[in-house]
This record gives C-alpha cells, sequence and structure tokens, in this order.
C-alpha cells in the first residue's frame, strides 16, 4: 500500500513539474523597450525615387523613409509665376539602422514624421 502511495506521489510531482515547465517555456517573451529616435535630422539624399535617406544629428541613426509623392507644375494663377510644387500623399514605412544593422523595435514620433514629410517636400520642390 505505501508503495503504490508513494508512486501516486512521485507521479503527481512529476506531472506538475512537467505542467509548469511547458507553462513557463510557452509564455511569451517580454517585449523589448522601443528604442526612440528622435528629430533632429539630416537630408541626405533620394535613393531612389520614393525612398529618402536621413540622419539623425549625432549620427547614431539612419532612416530609410519610403514615400508616394505627388510632384505637378502650379502657379499663382498669374503669368510667369510658376513653381514646381510637391506634395507627399504617404509614409508607406520607416526603416531605422543603427551601426549594428536594422532596428526592428524603432520609435518615431508623429511630429518628427511631420518634420520628415516637409523636408522630404522641400527637397522634391528644389530645382534638379
Amino acid at each position: 500500500m505505501n508503495i503504490k502511495m508513494n508512486l501516486v506521489k512521485s507521479a503527481g510531482f512529476v506531472g506538475v513539474v512537467t505542467a509548469l515547465t511547458a507553462a513557463y517555456a510557452m509564455a511569451p517573451a517580454k517585449p523589448t523597450e522601443p528604442v526612440y529616435v528622435m528629430a533632429p535630422f539630416t537630408f541626405v539624399e533620394f535613393e531612389k525615387k520614393d525612398q529618402a535617406i536621413f540622419e539623425t544629428s549625432n549620427k547614431e541613426f539612419t532612416l530609410e523613409v519610403d514615400f508616394v509623392s505627388d510632384e505637378y507644375r502650379d502657379s499663382y494663377g498669374v503669368q510667369g509665376s510658376s513653381f514646381d510644387a510637391a506634395e507627399v500623399k504617404e509614409i508607406k514605412d520607416i526603416h531605422v539602422y543603427n551601426e549594428d544593422g536594422e532596428v526592428l523595435n524603432a520609435y518615431v514620433d508623429r511630429l518628427d514624421v511631420q518634420e520628415i514629410v516637409q523636408v522630404i517636400e522641400q527637397e522634391l520642390r528644389k530645382p534638379a
């Protein structure tokens, strides 16, 4: 009788330990803290027609900004007052890189994104 009881207790103990180990293994990993990438940004170049490269002022991060823009000839309604206009319709994606490669958990504030959009529009308006 005593052998059966010990066998049941040890089987129960093994079952509990196994269940706890499985629960710990299946628990989601703790999310890493986001990396805040803040202005001021310096425009570097247009990599492609729809991709701009920026650097942070401390040169710690490089940003590749994919965007959709609309460029057109505009005027004030007066002859001879025409100028090139550009409008960024959409920011598709912002890839952030540091010296180790791409930063997957980067966060860029919406006000900083608005600043990036303004700089892209200014650079698109410049004559080639």
